[in-house]
């Protein structure tokens, strides 16, 4: 479940009890960094990891650009622990906002202001971000039908094409000016990287050598492995995802890609991939049909998009090879919350799994047979 919002949209959650925060403080500090007098504000959501207000402000000739185009509204977001990791992991969110803001148009919420001091006066850390409107994907995505389920998904893949774009020599997450440093996880508190190969990431996390050596020295050639990396959105799935509804029976249109925590310089492999909400799981067989036309089509989608020849050839041999060591090492270590000694038993879980070679790269059914595709972008 997403830990950050830029939508006025709240979603379930398992609510924690509510920090204590110096609200009078939050409106002075808020009329302050924008320069508009901040009126209220009102908590939408709890999570484990933030807390999230909507602060509203008053309407007047001075008002903050940002803020007018949001109705006079912006989100507070405050971190609930204070770490070391937290404090690493919000200020890295920012500094990717900040970088995608510069270098691209994909429509991310932008950055007013941040400050992780635990002792600040409003009483927690937290950072001032542009209000996006839109609703969820996932709470639109059910009744969509066909044509606009694929323009949605071209809309998705445009946003795909473009972290392509932004090339990266090593595997971490974003500082300040853009700099790759050390790789932040859910999965440990202890720092890794920033990393100069796949295998070299890898490795961090799975200490055993000897099968990664030969599945990496199978794939040596693979460019969907190798540098440059690109960036990825570590929870790339419909709850991140925000759209409006357009009138006269249009399809929806991206408002905006939110929650950047954990977000990563890493290889096109994991960029180039389905969305989980059009991948089959055996309690949705009804879907099967319909995801088997999606599928394919975002793959295309997104290969008219890349620029040039190379580029879709990378596209074409990541959709082609997707593999279990692949994709549970990405399942595994880089989105849940583990312990070291945690870590290790997933290790070892893992390369028990990679020994056996049965284990299908997607294992929300069982049955499945991936997609291949041709050089030109269609199914073989």
């Amino acid at each position: 479940m997403p830990n950050s919002i830029s939508s006025i949209e709240s979603y379930d959650s398992d609510e924690p009890a509510p920090l204590e925060i110096d609200k009078k403080q939050l409106l002075a500090c808020a009329t302050n960094m924008l320069g508009t007098l901040c009126t209220s504000a009102i908590p939408m959501t709890r999570g484990v990891n933030h807390e999230v207000f909507l602060l509203s402000f008053e309407a007047n000739g001075n008002t903050h650009p940002g803020l007018a185009k949001a109705g006079h509204r912006c989100i507070a977001r405050f971190t609930r622990v204070n770490s070391v990791t937290a404090t690493r992991r919000d200020a890295s969110e920012v500094a990717t906002l900040r970088y995608l803001k510069r270098k691209t148009n994909i429509p991310v919420p932008e950055v007013y202001h941040q400050d992780l001091s635990p002792d600040n006066p409003v009483g927690a850390p937290y950072t001032l971000m542009e209000y996006i409107q839109g609703r969820h994907l996932y709470k639109l995505w059910g009744a969509l039908n066909l044509v606009a389920k694929k323009a949605v998904l071209s809309q998705i893949a445009t946003v795909v094409a473009k972290f392509a774009s932004l090339c990266f020599q090593s595997i971490g997450s974003l500082h300040d000016e853009g700099i790759v440093g050390p790789l932040i996880t859910p999965a440990t508190n202890i720092q890794r990287g920033p990393f100069f190969s796949t295998k070299e990431y890898f490795l961090s996390f799975v200490q055993i050598q000897r099968e990664l050596d030969t599945f990496f020295t199978k794939t040596k050639e693979d460019p969907g492995l190798a540098p440059p990396f690109a960036m990825i959105h570590a929870d790339f799935d419909d709850q991140n995802m925000l759209f409006t509804e357009q009138p006269d029976g249009l399809p929806p249109k991206l408002t905006g890609i939110i929650d950047f925590e954990y977000s990563y310089t890493g290889p096109l492999y994991f960029l180039f991939e389905y969305p989980i909400f059009i991948q089959d799981v055996s309690w949705s067989k009804e879907l099967y049909p319909i995801n088997a036309i999606l599928r394919p089509h975002f793959v295309r989608e997104i290969f008219n998009r890349l620029p040039d020849e190379e580029s879709r050839s990378i596209l074409i041999s990541c959709m082609n090879s997707k593999s279990y060591t692949l994709n549970s090492f990405q399942s595994s270590f880089m989105s849940i919350e583990s312990s070291e000694n945690g870590l290790i038993d997933l290790a070892k879980s893992y390369l028990q799994c990679v020994r056996e070679g049965t284990h299908p790269a997607y294992t929300g059914r069982l049955d499945y047979t991936a997609e291949l595709y041709l050089a030109d972008g269609s199914l073989v």
